[in-house]
């Protein structure tokens, strides 16, 4: 049985079932991924385009070699539950090496989406990007805070946690609330923590989740 407190933040804290909306987080530096920034303002012009049929022509025109297109054009249709065209635009998105195709294929995997359920195929897909993608280190957390599919390990779910919030990641923000109000995960309460995270959820920040996911 999942503590009080995982049952009250559910809704931000487990995967969404219907939709590929995700947490948002601080749009982070490319300063270790240089090989992002060209083929990520390649993709953002097509985002700017406000037509949407204009908008897949402008994706499709590149997703032979953009992976942001590919995985722009994979999110979409798997909102369109069009799952094998969404498998195709992410599989050849990771196949180029584009970490951050590794979060929606672990939806699909953890969900059995066009796929056969394999929570281990999605724990794997978060372990690998985890280190680089913050929103993907916020769904590894509950992995090991729960036990789903793994021993339950607190000292390693808080790491992720913190690292998610660190870079904007407002769920896992609200989640180090109420674990340091209430000393949960084995965690000592820490009003300080509490006071820390509280400030940052007041912050204004901008949702740039789409900068990456979003068509």
């Amino acid at each position: 049985m999942l503590k009080p407190i995982i049952l009250s933040i559910s809704a931000v804290f487990l995967f969404t079932a219907c939709s590929f909306k995700m947490p948002s987080f601080d749009w982070f530096s490319f300063s270790d991924s240089d090989k992002y920034a060209d083929i990520l303002q390649e993709a953002d012009n097509c985002q700017k385009v406000e037509n949407e049929d204009s908008k897949l022509s402008c994706y499709r025109n590149i997703e032979n070699t953009n992976s942001f297109a590919q995985i722009r054009l994979g999110t979409y249709y798997a909102n369109k539950k069009d799952y094998k065209s969404a498998l195709k635009y992410l599989n050849q998105a990771k196949q180029n090496d584009n970490i951050y195709a590794n979060l929606p294929l672990a939806f699909l995997y953890y969900k059995g989406e066009g796929v056969q359920k394999d929570l281990n195929k999605s724990f794997e897909l978060l372990k690998e990007s985890s280190d680089i993608d913050p929103t993907a280190a916020y769904q590894l957390s509950r992995f090991y805070l729960q036990g789903i599919n793994t021993k339950i390990d607190n000292e390693k779910g808080i790491e992720l946690l913190n690292f998610a919030a660190s870079k904007g990641v407002s769920a896992a923000q609200e989640i180090l609330v109420n674990t340091y109000k209430n000393g949960l995960f084995e965690q000592p309460r820490d009003q300080k923590k509490v006071e820390f995270w509280q400030n940052k959820l007041k912050e204004e920040v901008e949702d740039v989740n789409h900068k990456i996911y979003r068509l």
